[in-house]
């Protein structure tokens, strides 16, 4: 006699293979997870409208894209393009209060500032190396001020009625010494 649990398995070893292909796929096919519409595809479609004369409309072209609709991707690029945020330059400012601004504003930067600092921040980060290690040539640290020291400095200041920003900062370095400079440190 056969048991209802025999019967039961080989359909239950049928169903296993057919669950496991249950992922997260088959939760957007059947609705059960959101599947919200690429933002860069979202465009706006031309207006529908007509001209006066329906013998001005050119003809259709089967298969070809409609002329009216612009392309979503370009229109997404337009929009975040740097030059459609910008105004359009031009050699002279529009108004006096424009050009008193930029006179103000001092000379114009160099055009190559940026690779400038690009270098700059390269030869900050790199490494002293081994030997620059031992002898305590360790990128510079920045700058901490002596708390205490600036304490009295400023109490100096208000008492002989001088503006806080008289007197230099003092300031303390963090940077470790080198193996070197303590070995020298010694005698």
């Amino acid at each position: 006699m056969i048991t209802r649990r025999v019967r039961a398995m080989p359909s239950l070893l049928l169903l296993a293979p057919a669950l496991a292909g249950c992922s997260s796929n088959m939760s957007k096919t059947f609705g059960m997870e959101a599947n919200p519409p690429d933002a860069y595809q979202v465009g706006t479609l031309p207006p529908l409208s007509l001209p006066p004369e329906l013998g001005q409309l050119p003809p259709p072209n089967p298969g070809q894209p409609p002329t009216q609709e612009a392309n979503a991707a370009q229109q997404g690029a337009a929009v975040i393009a740097p030059a459609s945020a910008l105004p359009a330059t031009s050699s002279q400012p529009s108004s006096p209060a424009d050009q008193a601004f930029l006179q103000q504003a001092g000379p114009a930067p160099d055009p190559n500032i940026r690779a400038q600092v690009n270098q700059n921040a390269a030869e900050a980060s790199r490494s002293p190396g081994f030997v620059g290690s031992l002898m305590g040539q360790s990128p510079p640290a920045p700058a901490v001020v002596n708390a205490p020291a600036e304490q009295r400095r400023l109490q100096e200041n208000a008492a002989m009625g001088q503006p806080a920003t008289a007197g230099s900062t003092p300031q303390e370095s963090s940077q470790p010494p080198g193996l070197w400079q303590r070995f020298l440190n010694l005698f």
